[in-house]
């Protein structure tokens, strides 16, 4: 008898109370997320994964961006994001609230590739996880590195990926594009960065000049060259500030729309912008200042520029020996950006995602 009533105890203790255990933990999860995002019955969710929870405004604003069009496209949906912290503790039980119909969003940018692991394993898992639901990758530029490293990465996300039947794949440059096909052995479709489907309002009047440059590991330009650029600007005009597209976020995420918007005011209210960050130069084409980019250790910014080298006040130039003469160009006031074409392209797209 006694030998009974151990086993059952220990059957309790080791196995059914932390079963029970979890199983109430697991309810009262399921409970909390389905309040947090506002998960209803009947109602199509838009989930974006990959949500920044950082300071980088670039990889924020294409997260806005994407959630402006899926509120024009999608106006009965429930969208929202799931941050990069929150992810971790929440997937298990997002994957028992989704259901079929709802699409998953892996955000855009230029991450797709070894450089930075953290968002590439939440793609991965998203994959992995949701085998039946449409996934739409938005427009990324893809840069895994030429070593052992590199090709052993790519190779686990190019099995992950190719296995998964309702995978949509966007690249947002043409060098990307070709690579991802060659790894995905898949057509991928090409569209610029999202940001771009946004207008910004030009600023009067413009004043100074903004250096917007990097201080991470995709930042060439060396000191010496900095205090070069300094030297050209100042006489030209007066004054030369330093910024960055990222800031400080702590804790409060909803921080970071009041800070973007601080960041596109400031740009908007340069009279030149000097940058070697893709969405520096973005920004910069969207509030309509004269901008000098400069080229960083991958080539996400100089083919990004393809799509706006139409507008004839940013210019990128791959060798700072050559600064004098571009800025004689860039002297200019009448910078006009309109959003429409790039909104043409991605209303076929959209169109396409949610209802096809």
């Amino acid at each position: 008898m006694m030998i009974v009533k151990r086993a059952v105890s220990v059957l309790w203790n080791k196995v059914l109370f932390p079963l029970y255990r979890g199983t109430i933990k697991a309810a009262k999860d399921k409970k909390y997320i389905r309040d947090k995002y506002h998960i209803q019955k009947n109602v199509r969710n838009v989930v974006i994964f990959g949500a920044p929870n950082h300071g980088n405004l670039g990889d924020y604003a294409i997260y806005f961006a994407e959630c402006r069009l899926f509120a024009r496209y999608l106006q009965k949906g429930n969208i929202f994001g799931v941050n990069m912290r929150d992810f971790q503790h929440e997937i298990r039980a997002l994957r028992r609230l989704l259901q079929k119909e709802d699409l998953l969003i892996l955000t855009g940018g230029g991450n797709l590739g070894n450089q930075y692991m953290d968002d590439e394993k939440i793609r991965r898992e998203v994959i992995l996880r949701f085998p039946d639901n449409r996934i739409v990758l938005f427009p990324q530029t893809m840069y895994f590195t030429k070593d052992a490293k590199g090709e052993e990465e790519a190779g686990k996300t190019a099995g992950i990926y190719k296995a998964h039947r309702d995978l949509w794949l966007v690249a947002r440059d043409e060098r990307s594009c070709r690579d991802m096909e060659r790894l995905f052995a898949r057509k991928i479709r090409l569209l610029p960065d999202v940001v771009l489907t946004l207008q910004g309002e030009k600023r009067e009047p413009k004043k100074g000049a903004l250096l917007v440059l990097r201080n991470d590991v995709e930042g060439v330009l060396q000191a010496e060259h900095r205090t070069m650029l300094r030297q050209i600007l100042q006489p030209l005009y007066g004054t030369v500030e330093e910024t960055d597209t990222v800031v400080e976020a702590g804790e409060d995420l909803s921080c970071l729309e009041e800070k973007l918007r601080d960041k596109m005011e400031q740009i908007g209210s340069a009279s030149l912008v000097v940058t070697d960050r893709l969405h520096g130069m973005i920004f910069a084409a969207l509030m309509q200042t004269p901008c000098l980019v400069l080229h960083n250790y991958n080539h996400k910014v100089e083919e990004t520029y393809k799509w706006i080298r139409d507008l004839d006040y940013v210019e990128y130039v791959p060798d700072v020996s050559n600064l004098q003469e571009a800025l004689c160009r860039l002297q200019k006031e009448d910078c006009r950006y309109r959003a429409d074409k790039v909104e043409k392209e991605y209303d076929v797209f959209m169109r396409e995602i949610i209802n096809g």
